[in-house]
């Protein structure tokens, strides 16, 4: 669950970022509208299917992904 939140705070940053050209997670914009383009935002949803398709994602987005995951394993 911490996983998920911490991904989620980061893609609503990347969101936030986007508007000002510094996103670190834009590598994962064009998969989040490409897989997830049905899931209705909120509660985690779209985190919870990016997730579920990271083996589907771009390999720069399936990397950060895994960063994500490992960095939280360590915390």
């Amino acid at each position: 669950m911490k996983l998920l939140i911490a991904i989620a705070l980061a893609l609503c940053a990347s969101l936030a970022a986007a508007k000002d050209g510094n996103d670190p997670f834009a590598v994962c914009h064009q998969d989040m509208e490409r897989l997830c383009k049905d899931v209705k935002p909120g509660e985690g949803r779209i985190i919870k299917c990016m997730m579920d398709n990271q083996a589907k994602a771009s390999p720069a987005c399936a990397a950060l992904i895994a960063k994500k995951k490992e960095k939280e394993k360590r915390n």
